[in-house]
């Protein structure tokens, strides 16, 4: 008989990384119909994330075994410690195969130390490996659980990081490959919700909807700025929040609907809908160990694109290119964007987001558990 699984969520609260534990074990059942398969999470995060299946994959939702995680009060690093501790020790001492939806470097350097021969652990890894990309920083005692310490610290029993792109394993630095020889890959999960038909007419005027939290917004002011001063016509739309009040301020002459205060996921929508593009906008160096929630908030609501090229983008753009525009630099978006705005036909936006509904299929719970036997190494 087949060991059962247990998906484990050890640090994350309430709505924070709810979707993807959702999509990640809704493929977990999926890809291992004959297993038995637990979820363990905090109280609240596991209620949202029990919602979120039921709604999306109610027979699904029915097989897991829900298992609470109490809430630990903040307290002090060695509380921390011992806590992790106890949330390790009970998870291992099922015997069960298990899969971290994320882990943090503390927690990650608890499971070595109590990982024992036969036990076989996955652990999801996500944006906090671009840490490994700079030499740590850490003040001692923080420094003694750098990331870089804990990934190259060896353990017992079988351990194996699942990243979330083959972009990411080839930018992990020389120094860890060894930690990750033996890695798997999985694209992040996603439960899209179905699309009402998209309309025939070309919208107009052209809407560029930026999501998350924007930081300092000036990638986005930068942009909208010289946009803005050829044809005012474009609009720009925050779909997110700015990182504070300063940032707010300079940012409103040219961006409508800018805070500095997370919004509700009601008011997230409804400017979702409003948008015709989505803007994304980085650092030609960056995700390359990290992926982008936000390029699946563009694929979210089809809404086709415009982006500064990445690591982590550009492998999904070659399979599909017609979900938008691709530019190379910074000071190729403003063109870009008004060359959409003055050239753009009906047929082009139609291709675009059709495009864009292929390319999701990758990333579906269904096509994922096509893949993730061979990921997690476990037939």
């Amino acid at each position: 008989m087949q060991r059962g699984i247990a998906v484990v969520e050890p640090q994350m609260e309430a709505m924070f990384h709810a979707p993807f534990n959702a999509a990640l074990l809704h493929a977990v059942a999926l890809a291992y119909p004959g297993v038995a398969v637990s979820f363990r999470g905090f109280p609240d995060h596991l209620r949202i994330v029990r919602g979120i299946l039921e709604q999306q994959a109610p027979e699904a939702a029915q097989r897991i075994e829900w298992r609470v995680t109490p809430l630990a009060g903040a307290g002090s690093l060695i509380a921390r410690w011992r806590q992790a501790g106890r949330v390790m020790r009970e998870v291992l001492r099922a015997k069960e195969r298990v899969v971290f939806c994320s882990i943090s470097r503390m927690q990650l350097l608890v499971l070595k130390r109590a990982m024992r021969d036969g036990d076989d652990v996955r652990a999801v890894l996500h944006g906090d490996l671009d840490q490994i990309a700079q030499p740590p920083r850490e003040r001692f005692p923080m420094s003694l659980m750098s990331l870089h310490r804990v990934l190259l610290q060896k353990n017992a029993g079988t351990l194996r990081y699942v990243l979330l792109s083959e972009s990411i394993r080839a930018h992990v630095p020389q120094a860890f490959a060894a930690a990750f020889a033996n890695a798997g890959v999985i694209d992040h999960p996603y439960h899209f919700f179905p699309l009402q038909e998209a309309s025939h007419a070309l919208p107009k005027p052209m809407v560029l909807g930026m999501f998350g939290n924007t930081g300092d917004g000036r990638l986005l002011e930068q942009v909208a700025r010289a946009v803005k001063a050829a044809n005012p016509e474009v609009r720009f739309r925050l779909v997110g929040f700015l990182a504070d009040d300063a940032a707010v301020e300079r940012l409103q002459p040219f961006v409508e609907d800018v805070g500095a205060v997370p919004i509700s996921r009601e008011v997230f929508l409804e400017r979702a809908e409003g948008v015709t593009h989505t803007l994304w906008l980085a650092t030609t160096d960056s995700f390359q160990l990290r992926a982008s929630g936000t390029f699946f908030d563009a694929l979210a609501y089809a809404k086709p694109l415009v982006y500064t090229a990445n690591p982590f983008i550009d492998p999904y753009y070659a399979m599909e290119p017609g979900i938008g525009v691709r530019c190379e630099t910074m000071g190729d978006v403003p063109g870009s964007i008004l060359e959409l705005a003055a050239c753009s036909t009906v047929e082009e936006y139609a291709a675009a987001r059709a495009a864009m509904l292929r390319l999701r299929k990758r990333f579906t719970p269904h096509a994922l558990a096509e893949r993730l036997p061979a990921s997690l190494g476990w037939s």
